[in-house]
């Protein structure tokens, strides 16, 4: 065992239970490590979801207003924002992944959109899962970590 001489059943001595608490605080450092990675996955994710979800709405928006130009302010970075006039918005240029755009007539934006939102979803779903696994063990863990403290005072 870990907390015993191999050849005895003997407890660790103050020094060696020392070291092995010492090592055992290194993975509680891992597990909020990986737990601070999945929520900044998962805020990404979530983040996307919104973007594609905002679209559909504002394409309704301008489908049912029978909007077919309009100005706008487009922000090109660092806060920089420029007027913009769009001559005919019945074709919209839509981010499909990997740096590629598809045109497409606003009826069929939806249409396209509705995979990538339900791909999010699941990813959503399983970095939510895994995210939930990962507290429960770091939880798990801190508690064995306190008893273990607890037998070494």
């Amino acid at each position: 065992s870990m907390f015993s001489d191999q050849d005895k059943d003997v407890p660790l001595s103050p020094e060696q239970l020392a070291e092995h608490l010492k090592k055992f605080e290194g993975y509680q450092k891992d597990f909020a490590t990986d737990i601070k990675r999945l929520e900044g996955r998962r805020q990404e994710l979530q983040q996307d979801l919104e973007e594609y979800s905002q679209l559909v709405v504002r394409v309704e928006k301008l489908r049912t207003d029978g909007t077919t130009s309009f100005e706008t302010r487009v922000d090109v970075g660092c806060d920089v924002t420029v007027a913009a006039h769009v001559p005919d918005c019945r074709r919209i240029f839509v981010a499909i992944g990997l740096g590629f755009y598809v045109e497409v007539p606003l009826k069929e934006v939806a249409a396209l959109v509705d995979p990538r939102r339900k791909h999010l979803e699941d990813l959503i779903t399983e970095v939510d899962q895994k995210l939930s696994d990962a507290r429960s063990c770091a939880s798990a863990f801190d508690s064995s970590l306190r008893l273990l403290k607890a037998g070494e005072a």
